[in-house]
């Protein structure tokens, strides 16, 4: 079973965010990964984490405890339905749910404290962090992985949505993933994917 962690800054690099995807894809898959599908996974990371600046714990993609992982809580930003947002504000201590924002459909609302909109998964390194963050993705988005091999962001993206992974608006979502996938393609031209040798 899991255990809770104290909340801590993780920061790393896009690089070495990078290489850990592309390892993670070997060792759980023993094949190499055309570059367009980490890419893709590594711009997700990317908006997840304010470009790996925001990152705590290790947890690439704003993942929730899940299975046996370990956990932490941090303050978050989410975006949710009218009845969703105001059953979380009536249960919330004061001051641990704050709306940001109302339109039509949604309430835009920072949750910090102990909820379970703010409990996230835990990682104590940058490797068994990515090996798992792909594995859930394999297991829990197996339509927004196909997605990713073909190299379709908006495809990725959209699965990703269907499924419950992020509540943000999939318009917007897919415009930044997609801007930031075509800026990290440039930058890391010239990094080169670890190659596994598999026994």
């Amino acid at each position: 079973m899991g255990v809770e962690k104290p909340c801590k800054a993780t920061p790393v690099t896009p690089e070495q965010v990078f290489l850990a995807l592309g390892l993670a894809w070997q060792t759980l898959t023993g094949s190499t990964p055309d570059r367009k599908i980490i890419h893709i996974l590594h711009a997700q990371s990317a908006l997840e984490t304010g470009h790996w600046k925001s990152i705590y714990n290790y947890n690439l993609g704003g993942a929730k405890k899940h299975g046996t992982c370990d956990w932490t809580y941090f303050t978050t930003t989410e975006r949710l339905s009218h009845p969703v947002a105001d059953k979380l504000l009536s249960s919330a201590k004061p001051g641990e749910v704050t709306v940001l924002k109302v339109d039509d459909k949604f309430k835009t609302v920072k949750v910090s404290g102990k909820q379970s909109m703010n409990c996230f998964a835990s990682w104590d390194d940058l490797d068994t962090a990515a090996k798992d963050h792909l594995a859930l993705l394999f297991r829990r988005f197996p339509k927004a992985i196909e997605a990713a091999k073909k190299g379709d962001v908006p495809g990725y993206v959209r699965e990703l949505k269907r499924s419950g992974y992020f509540t943000a608006s999939e318009e917007d979502y897919t415009k930044i993933v997609n801007s930031i996938s075509k800026s990290y393609t440039k930058k890391l031209s010239e990094v080169e994917l670890p190659t596994v040798i598999m026994l």
